[in-house]
């Protein structure tokens, strides 16, 4: 990847609906360089999808939480193809430090929030969890 590259991905990470002409004009490159640059980056499986943001109003519908999870297992590979499959995770990323994971959780209740956890903790390899529900998100 180059920088072109680099900054075409930072334009879409903050609005992936842009046109590519807009890109284009921005990046000042062509419109066809454009898509020729997303469509390699997507089959590279840089550009994994396009997704949607949801307004405050919505947001306010939605429980977000996240769940740091220690394993028990030394690659978490087991607990990870796990947490995948559970409807409510939102991203799974790996950390150094105290804790292995820390898993992006969404429902639409305090109910569904403690059932998710539940579903969590049963998975074989997770020895601990500790949740924390977002409460507000500060716009950059």
């Amino acid at each position: 990847m180059d920088d072109i590259d680099q900054r075409l991905l930072a334009l879409l990470g903050k609005d992936a609906r842009t046109s590519a002409s807009d890109l284009a004009a921005t990046l000042k490159i062509s419109r066809g360089t454009v898509q020729n640059r997303i469509g390699r980056m997507q089959d590279q499986g840089i550009i994994k999808r396009f997704t949607v943001e949801l307004g405050d109003g919505q947001q306010d519908q939605q429980i977000s939480a996240f769940t740091l999870i220690r394993v028990a297992a030394d690659d978490g590979k087991v607990a990870i193809a796990a947490l995948k499959r559970i409807e409510g995770v939102m991203d799974i990323s790996t950390l150094s430090g105290e804790f292995d994971l820390v898993v992006e959780l969404r429902t639409s209740s305090l109910r569904e929030l403690d059932t998710l956890l539940d579903k969590i903790r049963a998975i074989k390899d997770v020895a601990q969890t500790q949740s924390h529900i977002r409460l507000m998100t500060v716009a950059l």
